[in-house]
């Protein structure tokens, strides 16, 4: 019986990474090229003292640490899994889950957030432009682990795996090479 809960587990943790990373990475590029700074956090100069640049080599190797945030999502998620994938509307209510408690309300004052917007200075324009990167993010990955869940078929899991596999391998050369720390 623990085995294979272990084993529903690391299964369940390897699929939600793989469309965490994956989406977490496509809606990073596309963002990043549609602002002119990069990103909202970088739309009022004095966000400088907050965030780090995006030459910085964390915030370039961003995508790598999703690794470990990928598993933190998926235990988070992982005994609510039968409700949410076994409704006709669990995408929705998974995407709901995160919305409300990860870009809404989470515990800290984060742009955005309810929080942010009561305890920061930060003027509205500036968390409302903070939501369509993640709310369109969080709604991919929804949309995306909902479907694989319930298909488990090879046409959703093959496009999945190998786009994973190509952005850790070029994230991993970038950072060997030397690109990712210098900031070329």
């Amino acid at each position: 019986m623990i085995n294979l809960k272990l084993k529903e587990l690391s299964g369940f943790i390897g699929r939600v990474t793989v469309v965490h990373v994956v989406t977490y990475f496509i809606f990073g590029i596309i963002f990043g090229l549609l602002l002119p700074k990069g990103h909202i956090m970088y739309a009022i100069d004095e966000m400088n003292v907050y965030f780090r640049p995006l030459s910085d080599p964390f915030v370039m190797s961003s995508t790598l640490f999703q690794l470990i945030r990928g598993p933190i999502i998926a235990v988070g998620i992982f005994s609510f899994r039968e409700k949410l994938f076994k409704s006709e509307y669990g995408w929705l209510s998974l995407w709901g889950l995160l919305v409300t408690l990860s870009i809404l309300a989470p515990a800290g004052a984060a742009p955005g957030s309810i929080e942010g917007f009561i305890y920061t200075k930060l003027p509205l324009w500036y968390h409302l432009g903070y939501l369509p990167d993640i709310m369109l993010q969080t709604l991919a990955f929804s949309v995306l682990l909902f479907t694989w869940e319930r298909k488990r078929s090879k046409k959703i899991a093959i496009p999945l795996v190998i786009t994973f596999g190509i952005i850790v391998a070029i994230l991993l050369f970038s950072l060997i090479s030397g690109t990712l720390t210098s900031g070329v």
